[in-house]
């Protein structure tokens, strides 16, 4: 890897964010090419713009993610257009031997990198992290400039080896990365981790038992979705409808029609179940009713 990014950013939660997500990067790039493929991480550093723009002069091809959970939750994936070629060529099930043409290659693109930081999301959140959403995704060929990179930023190198040798810089909002791994929740969750669990207040445990034998109905939710009444109509066996979580994502349950915790779908003995990740805090758990 080149020599051009110096500045190593020491924080913990950005050196952890960035090496779970190389790892889940690998793994849904194979997916999606469907042959073996080696990714290489380099960094991470703080941004350096000129630095940048010496590694990738003129137009690049730049795939922005969003999050809409937070004002500062951009991802940017900035590669040449000859490897953005190379890669979407290779989706696209070719040699990737072809040359760029944004309309057969950005889509491709696009969707590779929102699926990774979806599923990357999804990760964090089983894992006890916050519940973030890949809200849109747009690739696009442009010249960047500083305007757009206002603000505090962390830069990693993806070196792909498939073939033919493919960068991709990844450049994240520090907002994020400390939304993602605070260095406060990390060491909580090891102090928990090492240490007994929490004893019960004896007189709680009293008033408990006298409610235990009470059963309450709970539901999955896997989605939701409106719909116009002529769309409804035209229902019929082997109708898909489309719902407004993505693929591993994780799924509400519901306990008295109360939003209770997340978990994901799994299946035991050829039945589906739910494996629980998150239990709903009191506070945020007041006033998710299930419709």
């Amino acid at each position: 890897m080149s020599e051009v990014f110096r500045s190593v950013v020491s924080e913990e939660s950005r050196v952890t964010a960035e090496k779970q997500f190389t790892e889940q990067f690998s793994a849904s790039l194979r997916s999606f090419i469907e042959r073996e493929v080696r990714v290489e991480q380099v960094g991470p550093f703080a941004l350096e713009y000129r630095e940048v723009k010496a590694t990738l002069p003129g137009e690049i091809v730049i795939c922005t993610i969003l999050s809409g959970d937070l004002s500062a939750g951009r991802t940017h994936f900035l590669l040449s257009k000859e490897h953005a070629a190379i890669l979407a060529d290779l989706i696209n099930m070719g040699d990737g031997g072809a040359s760029f043409v944004p309309e057969e290659h950005l889509e491709p693109i696009r969707d590779l990198f929102k699926e990774v930081v979806s599923t990357f999301f999804g990760e964090v959140a089983k894992n006890g992290g916050p519940r973030l959403i890949a809200d849109e995704a747009k690739a696009v060929v442009m010249d960047i400039s500083p305007q757009d990179f206002v603000g505090s930023w962390t830069v990693t190198e993806l070196d792909i080896f498939v073939g033919a040798n493919v960068r991709v810089i990844k450049i994240t909002a520090n907002e994020m990365l400390d939304s993602l791994f605070p260095p406060e929740a990390s060491q909580k969750k090891a102090a928990t981790r090492s240490g007994e669990p929490e004893s019960i207040d004896p007189s709680l445990k009293k008033e408990m038992s006298l409610v235990m034998d009470i059963e309450l109905p709970i539901a999955i939710e896997l989605g939701r979705t409106n719909m116009l009444i002529r769309d409804i109509v035209k229902l019929s066996p082997g109708s898909v409808v489309e719902l407004d979580k993505l693929s591993g994502e994780p799924v509400d349950l519901y306990v008295n029609n109360k939003r209770f915790a997340r978990g994901e779908v799994v299946v035991v003995e050829e039945n589906f179940a739910v494996r629980i990740t998150e239990l709903i805090n009191p506070e945020e758990r007041f006033g998710t009713t299930k419709n």
